[in-house]
């Protein structure tokens, strides 16, 4: 199930993220506080994007978002509680629907994810959803001197796997 972003909802995703998913975020932020974190969150999406949660059992798993950083780019990141994968598949049908809305008539023409270098799950599901690597890692980019790749989907370029009826070769 997916619903819209609720500040408290967001507070729960925070307060209970996986330790990858936050050591990956608080690695690009000057705090390690799960409030702070959901203010910034909340606030960013509310003011220039958009987002979802999904649900597993009754309590939020995970939020998708897209954010408009500069006209016609858009940041993208996602991040769960230890429930992500239960929850994942509706929000990943939403990111798809969304993403190609964006690129297609809303005149994005660039989304973009930075993902911690050695997570290697989370890039398994980005280069899943048609993300592909921009250049090289990103040298001592984190605070504590991690390196972060960046994925982008390029519009016209690497899209085709969010377009509809999109069907992966075998």
């Amino acid at each position: 199930m997916l619903t819209d972003l609720t500040h408290n909802d967001i507070v729960y995703i925070c307060a209970n993220m996986r330790d990858r998913d936050a050591q990956e975020i608080y690695g690009l932020r000057d705090y390690d506080n799960a409030d702070m974190l959901a203010m910034e969150v909340f606030s960013v999406i509310t003011n220039r994007g958009r987002g979802k949660i999904s649900w597993h059992k009754g309590r939020p798993a995970a939020i998708a978002a897209f954010v408009e950083e500069y006209p016609g780019v858009w940041s993208v990141f996602m991040f769960g509680t230890a429930d992500f994968k239960a929850g994942a598949m509706p929000l990943l049908r939403w990111f798809r629907k969304e993403a190609n809305i964006i690129l297609s008539d809303v005149n994005g023409h660039r989304l973009h994810c930075d993902s911690r270098a050695d997570y290697a799950e989370a890039h398994k599901m980005i280069e899943a959803m048609g993300g592909v690597r921009e250049g090289p890692p990103m040298r001592k980019f984190g605070k504590d001197g991690s390196s972060y790749q960046r994925f982008v989907w390029l519009n016209g370029e690497n899209d085709q796997v969010l377009k509809s009826g999109y069907v992966r070769a075998a």
